[in-house]
């Protein structure tokens, strides 16, 4: 910054009509969170074909997918509004691919994919698992923090119907639910 300026003439207003994007998310006056589920979706299948198409054995391909593909998704889960169908939907997507990529049987078993390797499974990551996990993490920080900024997201996320919010709290009473049985 120049002696003597300001922010007024070091920061331009942006165009209502544009977007800018931050840590890989296009903001405007809101996200456009179809689109922005969109180019997430296209990014993830072809960074998974990439993958699936290298001559990696299938623990190292499986392994790329979790450290390479999924993540690309994984940071969107609390900013973007997923429904819990979005990562069901991209769940039977992989499932297909690794299928045509010759990874995955089609009669075999669906749940095995997603147990540890340790007990004898594939350790793929579930996304709608890896969806509930980000949602509940955020919002439980977002509960214990006290930072004055953080106060200020939780008054709005309790004063509003943030979707973040509602799924966490569905989340939650699964959870509870599970535990009492």
């Amino acid at each position: 910054m120049h002696e003597g300026s300001t922010f007024e003439n070091d920061i331009k207003e942006l165009d209502p009509r544009k977007a800018y994007k931050h840590l890989g998310i296009e903001e405007s006056f809101d996200i456009q969170h179809k689109n922005e589920k969109e180019k997430l979706k296209k990014e993830y299948l072809r960074r998974l074909r990439l993958i699936l198409g290298t001559e990696l054995s299938a623990k190292n391909k499986i392994q790329a997918v979790g450290s390479l593909a999924v993540p690309v998704l994984r940071y969107s889960f609390g900013i973007v509004n997923w429904h819990r169908e979005g990562p069901q939907e991209l769940d039977r997507e992989t499932r297909k691919l690794l299928t045509t990529y010759g990874q995955h049987h089609p009669k075999a078993d669906v749940e095995r994919l997603y147990v540890p390797r340790k007990h004898g499974g594939r350790g793929m990551m579930q996304l709608e698992a890896t969806h509930e996990v980000e949602i509940t993490k955020l919002v439980e920080y977002v509960e214990r923090k006290e930072d004055p900024l953080i106060q200020v997201v939780r008054t709005h996320q309790h004063n509003t119907d943030s979707a973040v919010l509602q799924t966490a709290r569905c989340l939650k009473q699964k959870y509870r639910k599970k535990q009492e049985k």
